[in-house]
């Protein structure tokens, strides 16, 4: 009987180490979480300008929920800038990056802030970078000055054979533009009529 009240004592002892450990893993896991949804995540990319269809431009944003604080880029090679060309033949060299955030870097980038750089034509780029990506390394300090490291790939060559087409409201401006000077047109040869 007492081999018996040992042993279950034993399993008892056991079962509740194992209980106090599965909830400090469940405590640890739960800040983990709950500290992981107020920090800062940025993410540098490019896109087709929405308002621009031919420009592609180099968006920096904050896509997380805390305060991204001396956000600094380290780029794998000078980045070209203002690198124009509709077409191959077209194309013009392009200067180099000297300016800006990407270089000069952010002192605080808030949760959804952006930063846009029109960074130039996709034919002027091609022939800046080749098949080339520039990889860009961003640090930044979030929530307990904390630092962070994010990994960004700027690459051109995804665009080729894509279509470059202006957002909807963009096509809706350029109409109303267009409709505003018909009727300026309208009221200037209006007064020219009148007696």
């Amino acid at each position: 009987m007492l081999k018996n009240a040992a042993f279950w004592t034993a399993v008892a002892a056991l079962a509740a180490s194992v209980s106090a450990c599965l909830a400090a893993i469940y405590t640890w896991l739960t800040y983990r979480l709950v500290r992981g949804q107020s920090e800062p995540n940025v993410v540098t990319y490019v896109r087709h300008d929405e308002s621009r269809a031919t420009i592609l431009q180099i968006v920096i944003e904050n896509i997380g929920r805390g305060l991204a604080i001396d956000v600094s880029f380290t780029p794998s090679r000078p980045i070209p800038a203002r690198a124009w060309g509709l077409s191959a033949e077209a194309a013009q060299p392009p200067a180099t990056m000297t300016d800006g955030p990407l270089i000069m870097g952010i002192r605080a980038l808030g949760p959804g802030d952006t930063r846009k750089i029109a960074w130039g034509q996709y034919h002027g780029l091609k022939a800046a970078l080749g098949d080339d990506v520039i990889e860009l390394v961003c640090r930044y300090k979030g929530r307990g000055r904390r630092v962070h490291t994010a990994l960004s790939r700027l690459d051109v060559r995804s665009f080729a054979a894509t279509d470059a087409v202006p957002s909807d409201a963009a096509r809706i401006t350029t109409e109303l533009e267009r409709i505003a000077k018909a009727a300026e047109a309208l009221v200037r040869t209006g007064q020219r009529n009148e007696p």
